[in-house]
């Protein structure tokens, strides 16, 4: 049985095993995705196309075809990453954007540990227009005992609109950053734990990816390139942060320098063109003094569809760029389980 397979057939059986939970529905106004999983255009009405060009400024050069495609190509769901048998009081949601089947693999293989011990649920998805993957996964979790459950925000910025939309769903946030999607129903406790951004894990794990491909660190310098969040703002925020992990990175490795990017990839064409243009600027400077550059992505998962985005931009340039996402570390399992560990213990 192929194991996304496997892991489906462990939800449903979970779900089974409690009788409120097999005799429970998809809320009232939820949205099953499963009809318009793939490829096929979504038609959506009127006003949920004006919303979504209101609060995304990246559709409003977007045609309503372009849009309704766009939204035929998201792929919400959710996975019970725990054994059938396993009960706990606390149980772990883990929240993600969603990076395809080889993506999703190397997500839920970051949180197979605490699954082990704890009750486990991965929601995967940008939760556009639907919430129904985060509350079968909570269901999952409280078909399983939970009556806490650590959220797990896994998204490399602190504050973006996919984690405003994840709060919105929790009732933690007034507003939606995308579609009034339903609001999450449980009677179970949340607790939010940090992401992982905030942690010094990122910058240890930077560290080592870089040092599989640096040869004499003190003529090397470090790019940090993440996706980054449209707004002004919480791009801001998120290059503080990744600035911090640069120069923790550059000390660790004895580097000449390292600086960190993003790219705004959901903010209009021009603006991202821009940041493009600085970066390949940057680069060649770097390249023009002597340096040699070394690039990686700062992403959830390596390899994926923003990851070959970041390679095309950097076409033509002197590059090393080592392509593996944070959740493929070994580090990464370990700051899941004392992340979920401080915030169970914060929530007592």
């Amino acid at each position: 049985m192929p194991a996304a397979t496997h892991r489906r057939a462990t939800l449903a059986l979970v779900l089974a095993s409690s009788l409120a939970a097999a005799m429970a529905a998809p809320p009232a106004g939820a949205e099953d995705h499963s009809d318009h999983q793939g490829h096929e255009a979504h038609a959506m009405s009127a006003q949920d196309l004006a919303t979504l060009r209101s609060k995304v400024p990246l559709y409003r050069s977007f045609t309503d075809q372009q849009i309704n495609e766009s939204m035929g190509r998201m792929h919400d769901t959710e996975d019970y990453l725990s054994p059938a048998g396993l009960r706990g009081e606390i149980g772990v949601l883990a929240l993600g954007h969603g990076y395809g089947d080889q993506g999703n693999a190397q997500f839920e293989a970051g949180f197979a540990e605490v699954a082990k011990a704890r009750p486990t649920a991965a929601a995967l998805g940008m939760a556009m227009m639907g919430s129904a993957h985060i509350q079968r996964a909570t269901d999952a979790l409280e078909a399983a005992g939970a009556k806490t459950i650590v959220v797990v925000p896994t998204e490399i910025g602190q504050r973006t609109d996919l984690t405003r939309q994840w709060l919105y769903i929790l009732g933690l946030e007034e507003h939606s950053a995308y579609l009034d999607v339903p609001r999450l129903k449980t009677q179970a406790r949340l607790v939010m734990a940090s992401g992982p951004t905030a942690s010094s894990v990122v910058s240890d794990i930077l560290a080592a990816n870089l040092r599989t491909i640096s040869r004499d660190p003190a003529h090397e310098v470090a790019v940090i390139i993440a996706h980054g969040p449209a707004d002004e703002q919480e791009n801001a925020a998120e290059l503080a942060d990744l600035e911090r992990h640069a120069a923790a990175v550059r000390k660790t490795l004895g580097l000449a320098g390292a600086w960190a990017a993003t790219l705004q990839d959901d903010a209009p064409a021009a603006l991202r063109e821009a940041n493009v243009r600085r970066v390949r600027d940057h680069i060649t400077a770097e390249t023009a003094a002597g340096r040699r550059v070394l690039v990686s992505p700062l992403l959830i998962t390596g390899r994926g569809y923003v990851s070959k985005k970041i390679h095309k931009d950097l076409e033509g340039l002197k590059v090393e760029i080592v392509d593996v996402g944070l959740a493929e570390s070994p580090l990464f399992s370990k700051w899941v389980a004392s992340t979920v560990e401080a915030a169970a213990a914060s929530g007592k």
